[in-house]
């Protein structure tokens, strides 16, 4: 990949449905252009699918980062086993024999469960929880239709699909389908999320785990390092678990590049330690979320 493909994947990663006449215009790069990247970026299996999801806010329930090192003698099956509980979205695999593990819950009995259960498949004895945003009960009356879950199901595996499309298929107008989207979007019910998977690239790509020195604010962090624009910076997460933890993705195209973006990271001594961990292997998974939308289109 190059930096304009990262640019790309970044754009993407904010709107799933961007128009690739706006994602042209964002780049300086002519439609065919866009068109031709996205399409060599599938072929290689790094851009994996775009897709719709009902959100936690309607599905209710917590959505959980875990980590620690696994004890496992064959990670690719630990990976699987872990991929085959329906609470699972995503599993990563770092070097150390690290394991970064995505997965949303449905409530807090489920999610102490689900925390024995990758301790135990994981064969992980210092499991961490690096993030978990709550949802809460889904709410008391659904506030979708069934034709709202249909359109869900319909842009479940490609959220890029022409609306007339998706009318033909639900037996619909795209006026209708674009008024329920935009119904959906406003109240947070469906997320249209791309799905990429980097390490494909057989790029260099990281997890840097960085500890704020004390008197360095989070909020102030977020800013300062967005605004540098640096093209190795996938992105950005804090943990609300541990104070002042945060949590960078980076890309590189060789190794002595990463470590001079790791490096700029902690330009300022904003950090007091950092942790990089090269990821190699990246799998997701669909979740009992799927199964739910499926039984209300129906």
């Amino acid at each position: 990949m190059d930096e304009t493909d990262i640019k790309m994947i970044k754009e993407l990663a904010v709107d799933a449905r961007l128009p690739y006449r706006d994602l042209a215009d964002r780049l300086s790069l002519s439609v065919n252009g866009v068109h031709k990247r996205i399409q060599q970026l599938i072929a290689r299996g790094i851009i994996v699918g775009f897709r719709a999801n009902p959100t936690p806010i309607l599905t209710g329930g917590s959505v959980m980062g875990l980590c620690g090192r696994s004890s496992s003698t064959d990670l690719s099956a630990t990976i699987e086993q872990l991929g085959g509980h329906e609470c699972t979205a995503r599993v990563i695999a770092t070097g150390g024999q690290f394991l970064y593990v995505d997965a949303q819950v449905r409530n807090n009995q489920e999610m102490f469960d689900y925390q024995s259960f990758v301790r135990e498949i994981g064969k992980i004895s210092e499991l961490k929880s690096l993030a978990v945003f709550t949802a809460g009960d889904p709410p008391e009356k659904d506030p979708l239709t069934k034709l709202d879950y249909r359109i869900i199901r319909a842009l479940s595996e490609d959220c890029r699909r022409p609306l007339q499309d998706v009318a033909a298929e639900i037996g619909s107008t795209a006026k209708t389908v674009k008024r329920r989207i935009e119904h959906m979007e406003a109240g947070r019910w469906v997320g249209f999320t791309m799905e990429v998977v980097l390490c494909a690239s057989g790029d260099m790509i990281s997890i840097v785990h960085a500890k704020l020195r004390p008197g360095r604010k989070l909020e102030e962090m977020f800013p300062k390092l967005m605004n540098r624009k640096d093209p190795h910076l996938l992105g950005i997460s804090a943990s609300n678990v541990e104070p002042g933890l945060m949590i960078f993705s980076l890309w590189a195209r060789d190794l002595r590049e990463l470590r001079e973006a790791e490096k700029g990271l902690n330009a300022d001594d904003d950090f007091e330690s950092m942790l990089s961990n090269l990821y190699y292997d990246m799998r997701l998974y669909p979740t009992w979320t799927k199964k739910l939308m499926e039984q209300r289109a129906k």
